[in-house]
């Protein structure tokens, strides 16, 4: 069976008389494909930098609470 004889059946089982077997007839679900360019889409550079700040502050946020909590204890083991 060649294509054209496959393509003549499928159009006449589907009932569809513009049913083909080119790649534009069958596009992903469009969802699928949005998420699909937009993670393609996305400057991964720049979502590293980011990442690094954000753990960048929350060392700080770390050590500066851990600096607190050792001024806490000085103060209490002196009271």
């Amino acid at each position: 069976m060649t294509t054209s004889e496959f393509e003549a059946n499928a159009r006449i089982v589907s009932g569809d008389p513009k049913w083909s077997l080119e790649d534009d007839v069958f596009q992903s679900f469009p969802p699928v494909s949005d998420t699909i360019v937009w993670i393609k889409e996305v400057d991964w550079a720049d979502v590293r930098q980011r990442c690094r700040g954000g753990l960048n502050n929350c060392g700080i946020v770390i050590a500066v609470i851990g600096e607190k909590m050792h001024e806490l204890g000085t103060w209490l083991a002196q009271v």
